[in-house]
């Protein structure tokens, strides 16, 4: 009886996994504001003034809480910053090094690496469906992103990390979603990621400020939509889902980075992209049919 209080309507799925994908449009978006934003800025420069803008903000709504601040949720609000901070230091330097293309789809293997550090660490075994809908999602991506070479190298290594890294934030944020509060941990993820990006920004690049009008316009849709909204939404939607469900639903922002390159940067849909798009939006649509059903029409056919 109390068990079945605690597991979530089916409502509160919906709207967590609506949620999650208005996080991937956004996502997708801000792929073709960085790609233009690069050109005057480097990349930790951006993601210095990016996430120490999310910081403040994200402190700013908060400010009345932070008293409350523990040192449990510090702890976890370090743990899972450095994480995304490895996420994003790893695919950028990949970046040098490897097409983007390669880049997309080896950060997209996500959704292979989540269900399996869920069945070791969370002891979620992923059931078939998760599994058909994983791997026609990552044929998807495969389609989308991979070019004609697909010859490894050490960007591709990097961009390997990247994935992996992710995969874990999305295994922690699973249980410390359940035992915090979500405006402290973005918070403290918010600041962590900010610290590291100036520093590396200072070693790396040089610490300068932006002039360009629509940088500026970047780093704060970036901030306040991409950091702090979207990581405050994926921390409430996995109250709700699965790390696994998650990770499929995040799978959509390929989807809409190749959209809004055509909107936004004149970028071409050739027939590889809509083919790639189409299995990415099956595999999310797979994990929608009921459990149930399958069984039932399993059932029928024995």
């Amino acid at each position: 009886m109390n068990r079945a209080r605690t597991l979530p309507r089916l409502d509160d799925k919906r709207r967590a996994e609506a949620m999650l994908i208005g996080i991937t449009v956004v996502w997708g978006l801000t792929f073709a504001l960085v790609k233009k934003s690069l050109d005057e800025v480097g990349p930790f420069v951006f993601m210095a003034w990016r996430f120490g803008i999310a910081a403040v903000v994200m402190g700013a709504i908060g400010a009345g809480k932070l008293r409350r601040i523990d040192r449990r949720l510090l702890g976890a609000g370090v743990l899972l910053g450095a994480l995304l901070y490895a996420s994003y230091s790893f695919q950028t330097f990949g970046l040098k090094y490897t097409t983007a293309g390669n880049a997309g789809f080896i950060t997209g293997l996500f959704i292979v690496f989540t269900p399996l550090l869920a069945a070791v660490f969370l002891k979620h075994r992923p059931d078939l469906k998760s599994i058909a809908a994983a791997v026609v999602a990552l044929i998807g991506l495969a389609v989308l992103s991979l070019q004609p070479s697909l010859g490894t190298n050490f960007g591709d290594a990097l961009v390997l990390v990247c994935a992996f890294s992710y995969s874990v934030h999305i295994i922690l944020l699973d249980g410390y979603a359940k035992k915090n509060d979500l405006v402290l941990l973005t918070f403290v993820q918010m600041a962590v990621v900010a610290v590291c990006m100036t520093a590396s920004a200072a070693v790396f690049e040089g610490l300068a400020v932006p002039t360009s009008s629509f940088v500026w316009v970047s780093i704060l849709i970036c901030a306040v939509l991409a950091s702090d909204a979207a990581f405050y939404v994926q921390a409430y939607a996995q109250r709700i889902l699965t790390p696994v469900r998650t990770s499929m639903v995040l799978i959509m922002e390929p989807v809409f980075s190749v959209i809004f390159g055509i909107l936004l940067l004149g970028e071409t849909l050739t027939w590889r992209s809509w083919l790639g798009c189409a299995l990415i939006f099956a595999g999310m649509l797979l994990t929608e049919i009921p459990t149930d059903r399958l069984r039932g029409r399993a059932a029928r056919r024995s």
